[in-house]
């Protein structure tokens, strides 16, 4: 068996995934549209469509030619999308991860920590980019903090630690749920002899994970609470959204709960009861029996 890499072309119009969104997308538009006050914002539509044309002959491809062996290869052209896209995004997933552990990530203990937040706050961070870096900013300041005051008691000064923090937006069933993956050093980098050295962190109790909880939950808290997010423990409505951009502020409240946002099932109708104890059902104004 020879090891010589090979290429060949995907085909993901035999995919479910794809013949589900080709078969309902115009479905899925007039949905929106009886159901919302506007349509689907343009970036909706853009990732839907892109996902159609991906590594689709028939939507545009490049040959590429070896210069010594002419051998020909027919590529298809890819949509780059980065949230719907599994081949794109696995792609770009594969090629970070790479570059992480290549170029980044030194040869020491690691930690994952895994931030998620509650369900009232879920569509708010989903589309408010400022706001959920904020909030990974005051999740990640209160992890390396944490880390320094820790080594720091067990005589290790001026240590400094690090992280790289994804940002995953649903959860296992689909819903809307931006949570954050931390993989931290875990331990401190501090001088000594006028060179660096690792320090690892001891094992950790869960009483050092509670109060590392506590300290993260105290600082978010307060950034929800300064950005205006948070009045009373109550999260606020975000108007702006709402006028902005309608279909998407119900299209995300929907995801998070589960809920069907749009569609024939919400126009169904209680049952109208007919004289002889039996019942019809409306729909759209039109009587099924």
């Amino acid at each position: 068996m020879s090891g010589k890499p090979t290429y060949a072309r995907r085909r993901p119009e035999t995919t479910a995934l794809y013949q589900v969104v080709l078969d309902n997308l115009r479905t899925l538009y007039a949905a929106a549209e009886d159901g919302f006050a506007s349509p689907l914002p343009g970036f909706v539509r853009d990732e839907l469509e892109g996902f159609i044309d991906c590594g689709v002959l028939a939507r545009g491809f490049a040959v590429l030619a070896c210069p010594e062996c002419r051998e020909r290869k027919v590529v298809a052209f890819c949509c780059r999308g980065r949230g719907f896209c599994p081949s794109c995004g696995g792609r770009r997933m594969t090629a970070t991860a790479a570059d992480l552990v290549e170029h980044v990530i030194p040869n020491v203990p690691l930690r994952q920590l895994v931030l998620t937040l509650p369900f009232e706050l879920r569509a708010r961070l989903a589309y408010d980019g400022e706001l959920l870096g904020g909030v990974s900013r005051a999740f990640l300041d209160s992890v390396l903090g944490w880390y320094q005051r820790h080594m720091r008691a067990r005589g290790i000064a001026d240590g400094k630690s690090g992280a790289v923090t994804v940002v995953q937006r649903v959860s296992s069933d689909l819903r809307l749920n931006p949570h954050l993956h931390s993989l931290c050093l875990d331990g401190v980098y501090a001088e000594s002899a006028g060179e660096l050295a690792f320090h690892p962190l001891p094992f950790l109790t869960n009483d050092d994970v509670g109060d590392l909880l506590q300290i993260a939950r105290a600082r978010i808290l307060a950034l929800l609470r300064r950005k205006g997010v948070l009045e009373d423990d109550t999260v606020t409505s975000d108007a702006a959204l709402a006028d902005r951009e309608p279909a998407l502020a119900e299209l995300a409240a929907a995801s998070v709960a589960g809920t069907l946002p749009a569609g024939p099932a919400l126009r169904r109708r209680d049952p109208i009861k007919l004289r002889g104890g039996s019942e019809a059902r409306a729909h759209q104004g039109a009587m099924r029996r």
